[in-house]
């Protein structure tokens, strides 16, 4: 019985921007029939953009997220059945701060072949373009988002950061961006580096990098940009 293969296909950053992946995609997702996804819209219109003469209609979408088990299950048995499929992450690389994991951890129990494709990543292209440690990096997902917690959290990663020297990379929702930006200068250190690295791969690009004490005196706006938080304590 042949093995099933799972294809993990990046989605852009930024609408249209189909040039930063790779060829090679166009003629995997052109054959495969079922596809996991996150997000039905954004990869709907990905295949598209990629292949305007696949015929949409005629494939299986299967949602993978907390919300639907019965997606996994689907695609369980496709890999079961040694059929090929694809996830198709809403932005960005599959299975990085994305549910394609638990989809991935299940091809591997059945001994399928999993497939990843080079892919835009935020995570990576904010910690590339800041300046801060490569060689030794986290990235905390979201950070929490009233206080007293919040502050507590900032004064923790920082201080790993700094004695650890450790790059600390994390997220928000667009529309708190500013009010996160607006507790890390009021609790961190002022001689700490944020960079904030918004609208990526896009005409919008903003990337920052400077002193929590150097953005007090911010005026640009990041307010529902899609954005990466990354921070680099000085070590005393």
């Amino acid at each position: 019985m042949n093995k099933g293969v799972l294809h993990l296909i990046p989605n852009v950053l930024a609408e249209g921007k189909t040039a930063v992946l790779p060829s090679d995609i166009v003629e995997v997702v052109s054959r495969i029939q079922i596809f996991g996804v996150e997000e039905i819209r954004s990869a709907r219109r990905l295949l598209k953009a990629l292949n305007k003469q696949i015929n949409i209609d005629v494939l299986q979408f299967h949602f993978v997220n907390e919300h639907s088990a019965e997606g996994l299950i689907a695609l369980k048995e496709a890999l079961a059945r040694g059929e090929e499929i694809a996830y198709i992450s809403e932005a960005g690389c599959p299975a990085i701060a994305d549910p394609g994991q638990e989809l991935v951890a299940i091809a591997h129990q059945f001994g399928a072949i999993v497939k990843p494709y080079v892919g835009p990543n935020s995570i990576v292209l904010a910690l590339m373009a800041s300046g801060f440690n490569g060689q030794c990096f986290q990235f905390l997902g979201y950070l929490p988002n009233k206080q007293p917690a919040l502050s507590t959290r900032i004064k923790e990663i920082e201080k790993e950061s700094r004695q650890k020297n450790c790059t600390q990379l994390f997220i928000e929702t667009p529309y708190r961006n500013m009010q996160l930006l607006e507790e890390l200068v009021k609790h961190g250190h002022p001689d700490t580096r944020l960079c904030i690295a918004a609208d990526l791969t896009s005409e919008q690009e903003t990337i920052i990098s400077k002193s929590l004490q150097e953005w007090k005196k911010n005026t640009i706006s990041f307010h529902k940009r899609p954005a990466v938080f990354v921070l680099y304590a000085i070590s005393n």
